[in-house]
């Protein structure tokens, strides 16, 4: 018979298949006929790999009502394990076993320490990288090259000392110490769960295999059943902790972890420094500096200052600067500036790109990538925009839009740009009503009004790409300033300059219209190969683009870089240049008619760093902060005799941010464009084209 290899399952059925009664005459017959007779007269199938059974080999065997698995030890003795799997028997080759020599135990005023070697049963041979541990105290270690181990701990009550030792493709073995030792009334709240699972997995992840030693994970392949529960652990970084070697395989309560820290989960609260990484699941709030990286599910808030990841399912909140992934579902909430995924949306996801193989739950973004939904790009004229462009992405249910438009006239230049959600009323395939509501950012002179929208749109579905739209929609425009821009629209209908207006801020509402036509699509799945890279990178360069407002106007400069792949498609970034804001040196900033100050430039060297993600063979997403420091448009001291106003230029440094995006090709030239706040409050703010070359210096 030619079956398949199985994992042996812990526990087999209530009524188990190796207990049943069966009895064989067998005299001079083929192995494989023999299993079929056992199977036949059982009730069940074996599963095993033919190759390592001598099918053709003969045997002579009689039993009277006998268990099978007495039977299978008759016929094969000691060289094979068997395990129960729904109505399979399955057979593998029996693991060879441990053997601890030379054991000895002593004790220093209550400081214990066990010693010995580790050698394979049958040949002798000393065995290195075995884990020994000591499971009620949580002590572990590793044998050397000799296969020699020592374990220290401190106890004033010992009780029965149990050293276990594992190690991958052998079977474990476990040695008993006996002492007289005081009785307490101390309860050992100690609580142990055998689990068979792939819980090592956390390890063959780029940030794992980068942060989690060649030590650690060599216990987690000798060591795969066993995990404790404590009240709390500190490390200072993984493997530099209460307890020890030992971290990966405790669950705490607590978990302090001042730098980084590797445990199998937390029941709890955990913080640290700069990251958190757990072998199983994590309830209920875990706080990083950088990231939290999770084996199984995430119950409860993730909150981290770049990234939060669950190999697993997520059941509650994912907050993150830059990004959050749930592998399997996302039951909750993920918000981050740059990027959500998830394989299954139950959920909320708001940021700049999202994510999910099917949803039913709500995307917020500038792009939504559902592989159960749609994108539409549609062109667009109203009464206040002859030309718009949209992209709609998302569901029927919710989508959201990223809007630009624009008012193609010589003398009443318009242009807005900004986003919106919506919903579609589906009357059938072909005929829906999208309900929108958007806000625009706006130009008509200056880029501080605001424009307001709720439609409704009609959509008649041409063919199977092409819709045309059309419906009635609701406006309302703030405009700031006294009087119309010259060559701009006059939104608001203010007077003409040297007339000024009664009020600094104008607001117009009017029911309007908007119709065009639409290209509509859906996502195709991606199959994205594993991504393991940790290659180091060197670049530079060239950015060019304009101010986001007067008096400044076009902004050059320079970046220096230096990136490190991460993984999982992600690089860790961080860089350093100059940008220079040209100003309109016509600009009256401040004046007394004897004394004016116009406009400077601004010189600003940024130092920042961040995350930068690749969502496709060569298109990125990034998101950085950090510093900039600069001189500043002045201000004013007040001189009284005479009396003059002194304009002083200060040095300063504030908080900045940056959001980018492009195309990385492998030749090493990098383009794309970017928007960069250099101050938050203050003005300097840029749109920008940048085009760069990147250095590859390790694989």
């Amino acid at each position: 018979m030619i079956g398949f290899l199985y994992v042996l399952p812990k526990q087999g059925n209530a009524q188990g298949l190796l207990d049943k009664v069966i009895s064989l005459n067998a005299n001079s017959r083929r192995v494989a006929d023999v299993l079929n007779e056992i199977s036949s007269k059982a009730g069940f199938y074996f599963s095993y790999n033919s190759r390592l059974i001598p099918q053709d080999s003969l045997v002579t065997l009689t039993a009277s009502n006998q268990q099978v698995s007495r039977i299978l030890h008759r016929l094969f003795k000691e060289r094979y394990e068997y395990g129960e799997q729904n109505n399979y028997v399955i057979i593998i080759p029996a693991l060879p076993r441990l053997m601890l020599i030379n054991t000895d135990l002593t004790n220093d005023n209550n400081t214990f320490s066990v010693s010995g070697m580790v050698v394979d049963e049958r040949s002798g041979e000393r065995l290195m990288n075995a884990s020994v541990y000591e499971k009620t105290h949580l002590v572990a270690t590793l044998t050397d090259e000799h296969g020699y181990f020592k374990l220290k701990f401190r106890t004033s009550n010992p009780g029965s000392i149990t050293v276990t030792a594992s190690k991958r493709l052998y079977r474990d073995t476990t040695i008993h110490f006996l002492q007289t030792v005081l009785v307490s009334s101390r309860a050992n709240n100690a609580v142990y769960n055998n689990i068979d699972e792939e819980s090592n997995r956390i390890e063959r992840t780029a940030l794992g295999s980068l942060f989690i030693s060649a030590r650690q994970k060599i216990q987690s392949l000798n060591i795969t059943g066993f995990f404790a529960k404590r009240p709390f652990q500190v490390s200072l970084t993984p493997g530099l902790s209460t307890h020890g070697m030992f971290s990966p395989q405790v669950v705490n309560k607590f978990s302090l972890n001042l730098a980084g820290g590797y445990t199998a989960g937390v029941n709890g609260l955990e913080v640290a420094g700069l990251f958190n990484i757990n072998k199983k699941s994590a309830k209920y709030l875990q706080l990083a500096g950088v990231f939290n990286l999770v084996g199984g599910n995430a119950t409860g808030l993730q909150l981290a200052g770049a990234h939060n990841r669950a190999l697993d399912t997520v059941r509650g909140v994912q907050i993150s600067l830059f990004t959050n992934k749930a592998q399997a579902q996302l039951s909750g909430v993920q918000i981050s500036a740059l990027h959500n995924e998830t394989r299954r949306l139950k959920g909320v996801q708001m940021g700049m790109v999202n994510v999910a193989d099917t949803s039913q739950g709500i995307s917020i973004g500038l792009i939504n990538i559902i592989y159960n939904g749609f994108y539409r790009l549609s062109y667009t004229a109203n009464n206040l925009a002859n030309t718009n462009l949209a992209l709609k992405t998302g569901t029927h249910n919710f989508y959201s839009t990223v809007l630009l438009g624009m008012n193609v006239s010589a003398d009443n230049r318009f242009y807005a740009f900004g986003f919106g959600i919506g919903h579609d009323f589906m009357f059938s395939n072909n005929v829906y009503l999208s309900a929108e509501a958007a806000y625009q950012f706006s130009d008509a002179g200056t880029w501080d009004d605001g424009w307001w929208q709720g439609k409704l749109l009609l959509n008649v579905q041409v063919n199977k790409h092409i819709s045309l739209l059309a419906g009635p929609a609701f406006n309302r425009y703030k405009h700031a300033g006294l009087w119309r821009s010259p060559g701009y629209k006059n939104v608001t209908d203010i007077p003409e300059y040297p007339e000024t207006s009664t009020s600094f801020y104008q607001t117009k509402k009017w029911i309007g219209w908007e119709a065009g036509i639409a290209f509509n699509s859906v996502f195709k799945p991606v199959k994205r190969a594993i991504d393991n890279s940790q290659a180091w990178y060197l670049g530079v360069a060239a950015t060019g683009g304009v101010a986001w407002d007067a008096p400044f106007g076009f902004v050059s400069g320079g970046e220096l870089f230096v990136h490190r792949d991460l993984g999982e498609y992600l690089t860790g970034t961080l860089s350093t240049g100059y940008t220079y804001f040209s100003a309109d040196r016509n600009w009256l900033i401040f004046g007394n008619g004897q004394h004016n100050v116009y406009a400077q430039p601004v010189k600003i060297i940024p130092v920042k760093a961040g995350i930068r993600l690749r969502t496709g063979k060569r298109f990125f997403m990034a998101g950085e902060i950090g510093e900039a420091f600069g001189n500043t448009l002045p201000h004013f001291v007040h001189n009284s005799n005479p009396y003059t106003y002194t304009p002083v230029y200060e040095h300063y440094r504030s908080l900045m941010y940056t959001a980018s995006a492009g195309f990385s090709f492998t030749s090493g030239l990098e383009a794309g464009i970017k928007f960069e706040d250099y101050g938050l409050q203050m003005p300097y703010k840029q749109f920008a084209l940048r085009l760069g070359y990147r250095f590859k210096l390790s694989k």
